[in-house]
């Protein structure tokens, strides 16, 4: 004789059903000593009847005017009792998994959440699990169980609504990690993760209106990755994710020296550099910063007299440059032909710091400075020599001997080597830089008298006064590859910044004759003043200065046009000029005056004159 449900609560109140044959007529149900709280005969077979209160297990018997039926278990079960939950939040949307810690348990047919219920796993009498079905909305529930015993007590149980992710500030970093970061949304309130792909990233904090969480980026390797926010709301994915930057590499600069007063324009080359922030130069950061891959480019700030650290920030880190960068302290030479002296001008003053003597030789003319600044060549005509002054003690330490009463000198680009023109030799001599040794001669047109490298060092012009031509040296074989027929009495020579043309002051023409670099071919003659002695171009390349001679004049030409815009009147008998390393000003040597003028560039009027040595022939600027 089945009884259904064989089990209810200690309480009573279970109504059971009970089949069986020969029951028609029952009279009584007793479970165990006590009565059934009420019996009702459904029909011959069956009976139903409510359980009275009790404890264990007892018998149920049906009594009938026939007698007695045997006894049929049922069972008492405590009412479960809820002692904590695994997971006391969870998303709206249901779905996830949480344990049900507890007593009573065995028998749990059903988790309530609130209004909504869901089906159990029983794992022991003492736990089952659960998967949390949806809620209706964010807020608390009540989480009850309900077994053979009972319903249980409530525990409170939170949906969460799901996390949102807006931004992430920054969105690169190094590769190494350790960049505070922060995410805006909404919801991510008790995040437990945020993850950069595979890797977890520290989370410090969240605001209490749960729109931004900060912390710290976990290393990981160079590409984009997703960053992934976990809260009991669910997860969420930041649009657009992280970049990691590799770290940055550098490997040379050019220059490697400048000037204490700045402005020098500079290269770093190396790898991973397309995202340079900065540089700095003894930690004072440089301007005009701008980048690729592989270069970093920018204006050097001023510096102090030595070897400054230089290192490049990038979101990838920081790297230093080898070798640093060398400030060395600006200066102006001028040779004084007269006087066998080199008079030193402080460009910021203006004003003569120091005189170089002896051994200078006799009729110095032309003056260079090495790229890197560090020295300076001097050219004696009376003593066929060069003199080799160290630019940071304003000394002579080496004296050279070349070709017979030597004129123009100038050193290439790399600062390897420099070119003598030797007047009366009718050569060009070639000099070692670091050992200050002739290591060649060129034999080129007539009285040399000007030499000019191109800006990329592969050629060189010399100006040969007394045959109207001048002379193509291919830089690195030292020999003439062809000749070029310009003006009358060729003297002054230079190349424009970009390498695309040179001009050539004709002496005795009254013209500078404008020369396609890349053809070796005159396109244009310019007239300007009355004997052009010296030229050169503006570092922007935009204009170039003519210093005639004959009427104490500078003709500004407009590359551009190849015209003359403008007429300087400076002292008597210009020969030299020279631009200050950032452009702004232009230094005029006055032969017959003894004077140096100085240009305003912006205005082309001239600022202020300086008295040097006896007939100033040549300047440069360092």
């Amino acid at each position: 004789m089945p009884i259904s449900p064989n089990q209810g609560p200690t309480g009573g109140g279970t109504v059971v059903t009970i089949t069986g044959s020969n029951i028609a007529g029952t009279t009584g149900v007793m479970f165990g000593s006590k009565p059934a709280t009420s019996f009702t005969q459904v029909s011959p077979t069956q009976v139903t009847a409510v359980s009275p209160s009790g404890t264990g297990v007892v018998g149920v018997t049906l009594t009938t005017p026939g007698g007695t039926s045997n006894p049929i278990p049922f069972y008492y079960v405590n009412a479960p009792f809820l002692t904590s939950l695994s997971v006391s939040s969870g998303p709206v949307a249901g779905g996830n998994t949480i344990t049900v810690n507890g007593t009573g348990l065995s028998t749990a047919t059903s988790v309530a959440f609130g209004t909504n219920t869901a089906v159990p796993t029983v794992l022991s009498d003492s736990q089952l699990t659960v998967t949390v079905p949806a809620g209706a909305a964010a807020g608390a529930v009540a989480v009850r169980v309900t077994t053979a015993g009972g319903t249980s007590n409530s525990l409170a149980y939170t949906y969460v609504s799901a996390p949102t992710a807006t931004t992430i500030t920054p969105t690169t970093g190094p590769t190494t990690g350790g960049t505070t970061f922060t995410i805006t949304g909404t919801n991510l309130t008790g995040a437990s993760s945020v993850t950069f792909g595979s890797n977890p990233a520290t989370v410090t904090g969240v605001n209490n209106a749960g729109t931004t969480l900060t912390g710290t980026a976990p290393a990981g390797t160079a590409g984009n990755v997703a960053v992934t926010i976990t809260t009991p709301g669910g997860t969420t994915t930041v649009p657009g994710g992280y970049t990691y930057v590799s770290a940055p590499t550098t490997t040379t600069i050019t220059p490697t020296t400048g000037p204490t007063t700045g402005g020098t324009t500079f290269t770093i080359t190396g790898t991973n550099l397309a995202t340079a922030t900065g540089v700095t130069f003894n930690g004072v950061p440089a301007t005009t910063i701008s980048a690729t891959a592989t270069t970093v480019t920018g204006t050097t700030p001023a510096g102090t007299t030595g070897t400054a650290t230089v290192q490049v920030t990038t979101l990838g880190g920081t790297a230093t440059v080898p070798g640093g960068y060398t400030f060395y302290p600006p200066a102006i030479y001028v040779t004084n032909y007269g006087s066998n002296r080199v008079s030193v001008i402080n460009p910021v003053t203006s004003l003569v710091t120091a005189t170089i003597i002896l051994p200078v030789g006799s009729f110095p003319r032309g003056v260079a400075f090495s790229p890197d600044g560090t020295k300076a060549y001097v050219v004696n005509e009376g003593t066929n020599t060069v003199s080799v002054i160290n630019t940071a003690t304003n000394a002579v330490t080496a004296t050279i001997t070349v070709g017979t009463e030597p004129h123009g000198v100038a050193f290439s680009p790399d600062g390897t080597k420099a070119y003598v023109a030797n007047y009366r030799s009718n050569t060009v001599s070639v000099i070692n830089a670091a050992t200050n040794a002739v290591t060649a001669t060129i034999t080129v047109g007539l009285g040399p008298f000007e030499v000019a490298f191109s800006p990329n060092g592969t050629k060189a012009y010399v100006t040969n006064d007394s045959t109207t031509t001048v002379s193509v040296i291919n830089t690195a074989t030292n020999a003439v590859t062809s000749t070029i027929t310009v003006g009358t009495e060729p003297l002054g020579v230079g190349f424009s910044p970009d390498g695309t043309k040179a001009y050539v002051a004709n002496f005795g023409s009254n013209s500078v004759s404008v020369i396609n670099a890349a053809t070796n071919a005159v396109t244009s003659t310019t007239a300007v003043g009355t004997n052009p002695y010296q030229l050169r171009f503006s570092p922007d390349g935009t204009k170039a200065y003519v210093a005639n001679n004959g009427t104490g004049t500078v003709s500004v030409i407009n590359t551009a046009t190849n015209a003359v815009t403008s007429t300087i009147t400076v002292g008597t008998g210009p020969h030299g000029v020279a631009f200050s390393l950032d452009g702004t000003k232009a230094y005029v040597t006055n032969f017959n005056s003894n004077t140096v003028s100085v240009i305003n560039t912006a205005t082309n009027t001239v600022v202020l004159t300086i008295p040097v040595g006896t007939n100033p022939y040549e300047v440069a600027v360092h």
